[in-house]
């Protein structure tokens, strides 16, 4: 079980409001309609006001995201406090992204490895209501298996109304159902990674990568996962892969630190 969420410079990272009738990843398929104020860490990572991929506030000038999101040296901004798209509401808050730092070992050949990235703002965002951090789990946090967690994202849709709860799947086990429902041998899952499943056909799909797998821990909410890649969406039998956030914590604090801004929304405690 977690401790208590780290205080850091005086703050703590979100606390979880009342617990979601049915909390939330590539476009969420068979989810229900999200609260807005209810994932006030959730980010459209955009390319012209084009929504790209999703992504986490993790601190006041850094947002987690999924490496293969990441297209070159493009102009990407940061969309904050707000589930639609294509309307502005008074509480969204747009920021330009000053640097992006990709896992230095991300794969996008074959099976994606190391499918991470932070992304810095280029100004500090000021935390409001609808524009709070998520806690990052300690390393040695691993997410047991059949724990309940959410899943959110716009996807093919303009708004964040769409979220879907999963059963966690060790990457070992996920490995074996894969294997099975392919009838290969191919390794699709390692260290690094974890996979969400709901035999309701609930998924992510294209246009929620990048965005967070969270789940709640005594009243706080924690990163596990970030949504990565899948074969095809709400397939029955086919989980989706999601980038392990604890195993890559010592990467954040590292890339967060080396850029000089060292609070970061984290939480002590193991398992």
């Amino acid at each position: 079980q977690l401790g208590s969420p780290q205080r850091e410079a005086g703050r703590e990272c979100a606390a979880s409001p009342l617990r979601p009738a049915l909390p939330p990843s590539m476009r969420i398929v068979g989810g229900r309609p999200a609260v807005r104020t209810r994932w006030p860490w959730q980010v459209s990572l955009q390319i012209n006001n084009r929504h790209i991929c999703g992504g986490s506030l993790i601190s006041n000038q850094f947002v987690l995201t999924a490496a293969h999101c990441i297209f070159g040296h493009l102009e990407y901004t940061v969309k904050l406090g707000d589930k639609d798209l294509k309307h502005r509401a008074p509480t969204s808050v747009e920021i330009p992204v000053k640097d992006i730092v990709i896992h230095q070992y991300y794969s996008p050949l074959g099976i994606i490895e190391h499918d991470i990235a932070l992304a810095m703002l280029a100004f500090p965002v000021n935390y409001s209501t609808h524009i709070q951090p998520v806690c990052i789990p300690e390393k040695s946090f691993l997410v047991e298996t059949d724990t309940l967690c959410w899943v959110t994202g716009w996807g093919k849709l303009s708004e964040l109304g769409e979220i879907a709860e999963l059963n966690i799947i060790r990457h070992q086990k996920c490995n074996e159902l894969l294997q099975k429902r392919t009838k290969t041998k191919v390794q699709f899952t390692k260290e690094g990674m974890v996979c969400g499943y709901n035999d309701e056909g609930k998924d992510s799909c294209q246009g929620d990568s990048g965005g967070p797998l969270v789940c709640e821990y005594n009243t706080t909410w924690i990163q596990v996962g970030i949504v990565s890649w899948g074969i095809g969406c709400g397939r029955f039998g086919y989980p989706g892969i999601y980038t392990e956030v604890s195993y890559y914590r010592d990467w954040i604090e590292r890339i967060h630190h080396d850029k000089g801004r060292p609070n970061l929304a984290l939480v002590s405690g193991s398992p």
